[in-house]
């Protein structure tokens, strides 16, 4: 009897060991930095991270089966993480230059950023690029924009004269009371700014857009292996019916 039962617990590890070999690695911890974005990132009354990108990247972490780490930090923050690993993964849009050096970018889109250039109710919107020659323009503090837009905005010929707001609202504010003849912001903010105003939509033109998608830093030591995992883990959910357009949440 007590042959038996020794071969019984060698057969059960041997039956084990099989399973045990295809355990998958075990996966990282992924630490996620994003920009602070009213709606999309920012910090709660608790001081924790919040709102549609947040929720979006959890999503797709956890199906993708990485535990992680957000934090909501400053763009150079953000960008030097990238740069030396300490931030592994942040959904966005490359508008530094050199930072498609030191990152990789997901397959998938999680939503179209779109800027555009807005001018008060009843004025006359310019030709871009070149109507805005001579003009004051309100940007938004601490903000980032496309490569190609900064360049059009300084091109010495045009003149362009900055003035910053805080703050979405406050730039809003800014245009309404004509402290600057146009503002180029981000789409996904003015609208809802509007809205509240209870305002019509103000008269604008679309002067970008660009594909929102995770980079992940070369630095990390597992890029390729959390790309190739976040993109798989896209597809699962958007098979499940799972809205992963940040920008519709």
């Amino acid at each position: 009897m007590k042959r038996l039962t020794i071969a019984l617990v060698a057969l059960m590890s041997l039956t084990v060991l099989p399973s045990q070999a295809d355990d998958p690695i075990p996966k990282p911890l992924v630490q996620v930095g994003l920009m602070p974005f009213p709606g999309y990132s920012f910090s709660d009354e608790k001081g924790l991270p919040a709102g549609k990108t947040v929720k979006l990247t959890r999503l797709l972490l956890n199906q993708a089966g990485y535990p992680h780490e957000i934090r909501i930090m400053p763009p150079a923050r953000i960008w030097r993480g990238l740069e030396d690993g300490t931030v592994h993964v942040w959904p966005g849009v490359i508008s530094k230059p050199g930072l498609e050096d030191h990152t990789q970018l997901t397959d998938r889109t999680l939503g179209l950023v779109g800027i555009n250039l807005y001018a008060r109710p009843g004025s006359a919107l310019p030709v871009w690029p070149d109507g805005i020659a001579g003009k004051r323009i309100i940007l938004i503090t601490n903000y980032t924009y496309t490569n190609d837009l900064l360049r059009t905005l300084y091109d010495a010929n045009r003149a362009v004269r900055f003035h910053r707001g805080s703050s979405h609202t406050g730039a809003v504010n800014m245009l309404l009371r004509g402290r600057g003849d146009y503002l180029l912001d981000y789409r996904a903010q003015v609208d809802p700014i509007v809205a509240r105003l209870g305002m019509e939509p103000l008269p604008f033109v679309q002067v970008a857009e660009q594909p929102m998608r995770f980079l992940i830093s070369r630095k990390s030591g597992f890029a390729d292996r959390l790309k190739n995992d976040l993109d798989r883990a896209f597809d699962e959910l958007a098979a499940q019916g799972a809205e992963l357009d940040v920008t519709r949440q």
